[in-house]
């Protein structure tokens, strides 16, 4: 008969715990989406091989959910679109290679068709990721409306 209590009193502690466990995972505040900015200058210097910005649209913000309780960095993502000077866009295309994208960005900026003709240069996505100290990078770029799109893991 003991350890029939016994089984049982083990039973309802660990049903407690693990009630109190999932309360506690669902309790966790839900992510706020990231703010969104428009000054151009933390991108003129993460990314100054964009040159004359006309203007920008980005967020910088943390993947998946920062928890104090587990240690170590968090990845941040920076993400975007910029506008570009005309002249800007002929030298970049002149000094790089651009090929057509065989993907569109991953966010289209707003007013971007789907006929829109989207190029990657490997170049350029080397030259701009290691000069912002990122671990990955990736850009877009449609030359005829001027638009880069660009997208860096953990850049400094």
């Amino acid at each position: 008969m003991r350890s029939g209590r016994m089984c049982a009193a083990v039973l309802v502690v660990l049903s407690v715990a693990m009630t109190a466990v999932g309360c506690a995972q669902e309790q966790r505040p839900e992510k706020a989406p990231p703010e969104v900015r428009h000054d151009e200058g933390p991108i003129a210097s993460s990314l100054p091989q964009l040159g004359d910005v006309e203007s920008v649209e980005w967020t910088y913000e943390p993947l998946g959910v920062a928890d104090p309780r587990v240690p170590g960095p968090t990845d941040r993502e920076l993400r975007g679109y910029a506008r570009l000077a005309e002249a800007d866009v002929r030298r970049l295309t002149k000094q790089y290679a651009w090929t057509e994208a065989t993907e569109p960005p991953p966010t289209p900026p707003p007013g971007s068709t789907a006929g829109t003709h989207w190029q990657a240069s490997e170049a350029f996505e080397a030259s701009a990721g290691s000069g912002a100290s990122a671990e990955a990078a990736e850009f877009r770029l449609d030359p005829v409306g001027r638009v880069m799109v660009f997208r860096l893991l953990n850049p400094s």
